[in-house]
């Protein structure tokens, strides 16, 4: 569980998190438990940052990973990286831009949506855009609100009267000017957008709107078995942040 230690120049590419324990666990979940899903396949990574995760997906097999990041500098730094461990050029590609923009008639065996879920207000419909570029494999690593608030109704019967809705979206206000926040888009007032943290089963029942069948990756039980990862993970060790794995049957 140390992919990042061999390639340690990402602890320094990025203000996001760079933390060993943190990137390496994220990795265990996100790509090495994947492998087989990654292995030969055609990979968008959605906000791409600092190119880490393109860098993984490539490491694990597969054929090709597109990344759409908005910020450019967070590009520039990737392709130094890349040609610093001599990545082959042919295998990735990395656009400039709002993925809504981007994300337009291509196909995508595979789909990382990886910090970036919660920094929207569009779910639904980039779940949309996912399904429609083919995707039969999708990762989403975003922070989700409380799992105390996800009390299910009990004898609901109209699915258009809900009370103790536990399919909710908390609408947040962010700057733009932070490289850990989202990025300037069409929402944007004031130097700040509007973005929304799913619950859980928020993103299940878009997940199976969709199409997918949906699992998550059990961090309880990774925690018990790395306790050290903790001090640098406290989101997901806390249960306010998830990894999820969408799946076409």
């Amino acid at each position: 569980m140390d992919f990042f230690n061999e390639f340690n120049r990402f602890y320094a590419t990025s203000q996001t998190s760079p933390f060993p324990h943190r990137l390496n666990a994220r990795h265990q979940a996100i790509i090495a438990n994947n492998a087989a899903a990654l292995s030969g396949k055609k990979v968008l990574d959605i906000a791409s940052h600092d190119g880490r995760w393109t860098f993984a997906a490539l490491a694990a097999g597969a054929a090709y990973v597109k990344g759409i990041e908005p910020r450019q500098d967070l590009i520039d730094s990737a392709v130094t990286t890349f040609n610093h461990y001599d990545v082959t050029k042919s295998r990735y590609d990395f656009v400039c831009g709002d993925v809504f923009d981007k994300l337009q008639g291509e196909s995508f065996d595979v789909v990382l949506c990886l910090g970036f879920y919660y920094h929207t207000a569009r779910h639904a419909e980039l779940l949309d855009r996912i399904e429609r570029s083919g995707a039969q494999f999708v990762v989403i690593d975003t922070e989700v609100t409380p799992a105390a608030e996800e009390v299910l109704p009990q004898g609901q019967q109209d699915p258009r009267l809900i009370f103790k809705n536990p399919y909710g979206i908390q609408l947040i206000r962010e700057p733009v000017d932070d490289q850990q926040m989202a990025c300037d888009d069409s929402l944007t007032r004031n130097g700040h957008t509007l973005v929304g943290r799913p619950s859980r089963a928020a993103i299940q029942f878009m997940a199976e709107h969709f199409g997918y069948a949906s699992s998550q990756y059990d961090w309880t039980a990774h925690f018990l078995a790395h306790p050290e990862h903790a001090d640098s993970m406290h989101d997901y060790h806390e249960g306010w942040r998830e990894t999820f794995y969408l799946r076409k049957p």
